[in-house]
């Protein structure tokens, strides 16, 4: 899904969060990455796992949704449409666990066909079958920026994402009271540079059927940016509306910190997280986070992004905290983004600590 894997993506989290897709955030030129801190710590010390122990091919432990995917992929897809119709109507979780059913079918849709051919007007059958295009479009196309892409990459991108786009319509014709579709489509705009009056009419689409469903607001986010078919004030703008909309609570609340980011990282610098408008956003974030459940299925993704911006914003006793929460993983946003993810962890994460000893280990201020 985007940024997300991020979060997600998808939007949705990929089975194997070592492989890029198009679906979740593609990586863009690559800036300076942050220096080593020039002291080193001591992690144990800190509740934190040691770097040698720190896992970068996801956010979290181990979910349900990869075994349920690794049993699709062995052939059980009974298994795959019980999991994804259990979501029910919280459609930013369906969303979510379609991720890894998706990533599954980009690997072999065997299993994905068996379903449809025994099931052919499951709508969990044809969002799996669509969903999964978008992933194998964005695996055909590669993750390296337009300059390192071939024609014959960009051709098989595009052709497959016209037939997700069909496929779409057939999810969307055998559940139309479901935005799930509909948010599938946003990668498909992305991927084919829809005008923003076209893509506006998908977005309504959504938002209809579910106003605040995080999964499709940070694929969203991606079309207004810089590298897609907007720009910084067009991504800042979509994310500062979304979070003052969102219900007390709400984790929608955090989309500004992965627009932060997003602007840092495609400028090359920090700049952004000094602007005065930036602490209240981030406050916002950390009420949501501390509201959430302890176990919500968006919280990994959101903390790793929570981390890194706190401690670019000088915000190291916070940061620290959300560092002993995150434990050994290191996948996905914003570590995925560089070349070196585990060097970048760890020198982010010392950062945060170095920086709250030597303000004297200051307690965190209530919000």
């Amino acid at each position: 899904m985007d940024l997300l894997s991020a979060v997600g993506g998808g939007t949705g989290i990929m089975v194997l969060a070592a492989i890029s897709s198009y679906r979740k955030t593609r990586k863009a030129r690559r800036p300076a990455q942050p220096a080593d801190s020039n002291r080193s710590i001591d992690p144990a010390a800190y509740g934190m796992v040691p770097i040698g122990r720190v896992d970068t091919t996801r956010a979290a432990a181990g979910s349900e949704g990869e075994a349920v995917a690794a049993a699709a992929l062995g052939g059980d897809w009974r298994t795959a449409s019980a999991y994804l119709h259990s979501a029910g109507t919280n459609w930013d979780l369906r969303w979510h666990r379609l991720g890894y059913l998706a990533e599954a079918a980009a690997q072999d849709d065997s299993w994905v066909r068996a379903w449809q051919t025994e099931q052919p007007y499951d709508p969990g059958a044809a969002l799996v079958h669509a969903d999964g295009l978008i992933s194998l479009a964005g695996n055909l196309r590669g993750s390296q920026n337009a300059r390192h892409t071939s024609h014959e990459q960009f051709e098989a991108f595009h052709r497959v994402l016209a037939q997700a786009r069909h496929a779409c319509d057939r999810a969307v014709e055998l559940a139309p009271a479901d935005p799930t579709p509909y948010v599938a489509q946003l990668a498909v705009a992305r991927g084919l540079g829809w005008s923003h009056e076209e893509f506006r009419a998908l977005w309504t689409e959504i938002v209809t059927r579910d106003p605040y469903h995080f999964g499709a607001h940070t694929s969203a986010l991606q079309y207004w940016c810089a590298k897609w078919q907007g720009s910084h004030e067009l991504m800042h703008g979509f994310a500062q509306r979304a979070a003052a909309s969102a219900p007390h609570g709400d984790l929608l609340a955090t989309l500004p910190i992965f627009a932060f980011f997003e602007q840092k990282y495609r400028d090359g610098n920090e700049d952004i997280y000094a602007m005065p408008t930036t602490a209240p956003a981030v406050d916002a974030a950390l009420r949501a986070v501390a509201n959430a459940s302890p176990g919500h299925y968006r919280l990994p993704a959101i903390r790793h992004m929570l981390a890194y911006t706190l401690e670019s914003s000088g915000r190291n006793a916070e940061a620290v905290v959300q560092f002993q929460l995150i434990g050994g993983f290191a996948g996905g946003a914003p570590w995925s983004y560089f070349g070196e993810p585990l060097k970048v962890f760890a020198a982010t994460r010392a950062r945060a600590v170095v920086g709250w000893e030597d303000a004297g280990r200051p307690a965190i201020a209530a919000l």
